[in-house]
């Protein structure tokens, strides 16, 4: 960005446009108002009810930006219908301190305005380019020939994989036949140019962290700022598993460790999601799901990097479950009790290596059923209700059978319900 102010003079009020007084040369370009949107505007003076009557004087070119500067008044009245509130009116006042770039573009502005403007005031930077004021209002004139550089206000996504292929939308000011869009030093791996205002472009394949995107236009190079940078992530990285093998049926606790695991956003198994916590950048604990068949899967870790290769280290094995693990077994005890007219329900739960089948035969009250949830446990439930035979009140037995069954492997338990119904 070209700086420094070279001159400041004051200049006789005069009309918008060519200025030819005291000092300031007439130009072909076009004066550029220096004032603030009406949206700015209205935030500013805090109500939004009518128009604004809004005056602006310049203070010459920011020393360190080489940006035009100036302060701008605004007022607004509210009220005066002769409806609700009569014929009261309320005007409402309020001033900033005011950046533009060097398209008119207002940059930063502060309330109040500092009150050091001077009306008729003027003043020409290194380049030729003049503001200067005419009237209430304030110019930016470009020097003949001046294209200024562009400015980037903001870059639509923050980050993406250090191995490229984000589409980012930069928006700002002077985009208007730029040559070059770059991740810090890197080139983009292509960019349109949408108009004056944005840009699409294709991060590309750099070395991680965190850097600048910067557009080079006839102007010159748009200025780093807070507001362009981008940040490479790194794609993750399996080092190891523990342990790197489990049963079919899953839930073992794996850790998994590795590098550039912050922000991990899933882990998978062969392509089967897993719940996971990411511990540090070098440690996720994962709960493997449960498999489609014995065989080795690679366990993958997916992040704003991208996702880790296969490699060995990340392979993990599932094995055939064992029927019964620890035991076969009911869990729930053997006797249940009711009340005849009122509903109950009761669980048979069981233990062992896989989910096991569960059936019931015997008699129960009528308005009582046995039902298989699925999960390894039952429910005997209902409203035990008198038959044409018997009244409900009694003790009934029901045989449950839970079958364990895996690649042909079947163990079956058994227990008797005793049901007493009062």
């Amino acid at each position: 960005m070209r700086r420094s102010v070279a001159l400041v003079v004051a200049v006789a009020l005069v009309a918008p446009g060519l200025v030819g007084v005291s000092g300031v040369a007439s130009a072909t370009t076009t004066p550029i108002p220096l004032n603030l949107p009406w949206g700015t505007a209205f935030a500013i003076l805090g109500v939004s009810c009518g128009g604004i009557q809004e005056t602006a004087a310049t203070t010459g070119f920011d020393t360190s930006s080489g940006y035009p500067t100036g302060e701008v008044g605004l007022s607004t009245r509210c009220g005066g219908s002769g409806r609700g509130g009569g014929y009261h009116s309320t005007t409402y006042t309020a001033s900033a301190d005011v950046t533009w770039d060097l398209t008119g573009t207002v940059v930063t502005y502060a309330v109040p305005a500092s009150g050091v403007a001077v009306p008729g005031y003027s003043a020409t930077d290194a380049d030729g380019n003049q503001v200067y004021d005419s009237g209430s209002s304030a110019f930016l004139l470009l020097a003949d020939g001046f294209v200024p550089a562009p400015r980037l206000t903001s870059v639509s996504v923050a980050q993406g994989p250090a191995s490229g292929g984000t589409s980012v939308t930069i928006t700002g000011t002077g985009f208007t036949g730029a040559t070059q869009v770059s991740f810090g030093a890197t080139p983009a791996a292509g960019f349109t140019v949408s108009g004056d205002t944005s840009i699409t472009a294709v991060s590309p394949s750099a070395p991680a962290g965190t850097v600048d995107v910067t557009v080079t236009g006839p102007g010159g190079t748009s200025t780093a700022t807070l507001l362009d940078r981008f940040t490479l992530v790194a794609a993750p990285a399996v080092t190891g598993l523990s342990p790197n093998t489990g049963p079919l049926n899953g839930g073992t606790q794996v850790t998994i460790t590795g590098t550039d695991f912050n922000g991990a956003g899933s882990v998978s198994f062969g392509g089967l999601p897993a719940g996971f916590t990411v511990d540090s950048d070098s440690q996720i604990t994962a709960t493997a799901p449960a498999g489609e068949a014995v065989d080795v899967v690679t366990v993958t870790v997916g992040t704003a990097g991208g996702t880790s290769s296969a490699v060995p280290a990340a392979v993990y094995r599932y094995t055939a479950p064992s029927v019964c693990g620890s035991g076969c077994a009911f869990t729930s005890p053997p006797v249940a009790s009711a009340t005849g007219g009122a509903y109950f329900a009761f669980t048979v739960s069981t233990t062992g290596g896989v989910t096991p089948v569960l059936t019931a035969k015997g008699k129960l009250p009528v308005g009582v059923a046995f039902v298989d949830n699925g999960d390894g446990t039952g429910t005997v439930s209902g409203v035990p209700m008198a038959s044409a035979k018997r009244p409900a009140a009694g003790t009934y037995k029901l045989k449950v059978s839970a079958t364990f069954a895996f690649a042909g492997l079947t163990r079956t338990v058994r227990q008797t319900l005793v049901l007493t119904v009062s």
